[in-house]
């Protein structure tokens, strides 16, 4: 029953808008804007478009180590060579349906 009261609690501070906007919202952003200018909005956003790319190129550096050292993990926790992607099935529908040629 607690949880039950909570939840409704918090609910109540976001509608009265008590509480602080969630990163990558539009309320965020525009009071992000307000506070500290337009210069500095667009100068992190270019900031995080920069790390973003440097991710991907060293995802791409790094991909063939990545795979190997997935194939290895004796946990298999991430599947690299499983069945359906040898076998070409498509799994949007539903799953094991073959793709036709």
């Amino acid at each position: 029953m607690k949880d039950n009261k909570i939840s409704i609690d918090f609910d109540i501070e976001e509608l009265l808008g008590l509480t602080e906007p969630k990163k990558n919202t539009l309320e965020y952003d525009l009071n992000f804007i307000l506070e500290n200018g337009i210069d500095k909005y667009l100068k992190q956003q270019q900031e995080q478009e920069d790390k973003r790319k440097e991710f991907v190129k060293l995802f791409k550096e790094c991909f063939d180590e990545l795979c190997y050292i997935m194939e290895k993990d004796e946990k298999r926790r991430v599947p690299i060579s499983c069945f359906t992607c040898i076998r070409g099935m498509d799994l949007r529908d539903r799953y094991g349906k073959p793709k036709r040629k």
